[in-house]
């Protein structure tokens, strides 16, 4: 589904306030937005038949409005630059998972986390269901409330996943979910990291588990024209794996000591809700070997110590609209824009100043004078 004619001039004019310029950058950048926030909304309708016989089905309608609505979330912030809470930036803190995942994701992302306090992170909703799902419905251990059973949250397909049974058969080493927070600590990498599960499989190899919740929509319109584009666009975010994932996990294959690995496995849940509650609708999993990510995982290493040691990079070129449109920090990103090619940390808040721009003539309300006059 495509923005309105007036949706479109109404978000090109927010975007170009933020500071985009490039009319590529700003069609690629609206695009993910759409794909990321546009979405089938599932509702019940009573239907009416000419014999005067009704009853109620579901439909499923379409909106996109969400998508200016994190635009303009992003303009309040930047009103006030000066209220963006600063971050001490600590040069001698152990490298942990997370920052190598951060890094690799984006050194933008990197060096806003460690610079802001992130107070409006985008997505924040779904972060929190994550966040709640990884306590609820985890691998192991999980934590479903007791009016509720596994198959509320969880479609049969999911639970009998022939790769998720083999792992929950396996003998559970080690759960980072416990209230110890037990941490591994690489001296010689000055890395610390905490793997969501370490198993030894019936073989008597020690395996590593890392698993993350992901939004997708469930739902589309059969009958939409583009329905077969969208199930495409739905198979391949399941078969994507994303490299900052991977080297997290790498980080632990590689970098842990304390066992021998031998591989690690990497679980996406998928989830969408249902009448309000949220259901995991799909899995997907990947395996590593140990060392098979090693270049990669040394490489975003050394290039992160050299980061904040120097204290900038080369940003030329590197913008990637599917990566910011989804990005937990890009209201805070001025990057995005394409305009800068130097980034820095700490990162300079006062790059957000807001652009000025004429707003869109045509999307002005008439003023009195200009209505026309009665014809009666």
């Amino acid at each position: 589904m495509a923005f309105s004619e007036k949706q479109n001039l109404f978000l090109d004019y927010l975007l170009e306030k933020v500071g985009f310029q490039k009319e590529d950058l700003i069609f690629n950048y609206k695009t993910k937005l759409e794909s990321v926030y546009g979405k089938y909304h599932k509702e019940w309708k009573r239907v009416i038949y000419d014999n005067g016989y009704t009853y109620m089905r579901y439909f499923f309608r379409y909106s996109n409005s969400e998508c200016i609505e994190e635009v303009l979330k992003e303009i309040d912030i930047r009103k006030n630059l000066g209220s963006i809470s600063l971050l001490k930036l600590n040069e001698n803190s152990k490298i942990s998972a997370t920052d190598l995942s951060s890094f690799n994701f984006c050194p933008v992302s990197f060096s806003i986390n460690k610079s802001f306090v992130i107070e409006h992170p985008t997505g924040e909703d779904k972060r929190i269901i994550g966040i709640n799902f990884h306590e609820t419905l985890r691998l192991i251990d999980k934590q479903i409330p007791k009016e509720y059973d596994e198959s509320d949250f969880i479609e049969y397909d999911v639970r009998e996943n022939n790769i998720i049974k083999k792992i929950k058969n396996c003998e559970l080493i080690f759960s980072g979910h416990t209230k110890e927070k037990t941490v591994f600590e690489n001296q010689s990498k000055n890395f610390i990291g905490q793997p969501d599960y370490i198993f030894k499989d019936p073989n008597g190899k020690y395996f590593v588990v890392e698993e993350k919740f992901k939004y997708l929509n469930s739902y589309y319109n059969p009958e939409d024209f583009q329905s077969e584009e969208i199930e495409k666009n739905r198979q391949k975010i399941k078969t994507t794996f994303f490299s900052n994932h991977i080297i997290q996990l790498a980080s632990y294959l590689d970098f842990i000591k304390e066992y021998d690995f031998d591989y690690g496995v990497l679980i996406y849940w998928f989830y969408d809700f249902n009448d309000n509650r949220p259901f995991v609708h799909s899995v997907s999993t990947k395996i590593i070997k140990k060392s098979e990510y090693s270049p990669l995982l040394d490489k975003t290493l050394s290039n992160l110590n050299d980061f904040i040691e120097n204290k900038e990079i080369d940003f030329k070129n590197k913008v990637n609209p599917n990566k910011c449109a989804a990005c937990i920090v890009n209201k805070y990103c001025a990057h995005k824009t394409g305009e800068l090619n130097i980034l820095k940390i700490p990162y300079n808040r006062y790059d957000l100043k807001l652009k000025f721009v004429e707003f869109p003539e045509v999307l002005k309300k008439p003023k009195e004078d200009d209505k026309p006059e009665s014809i009666n």
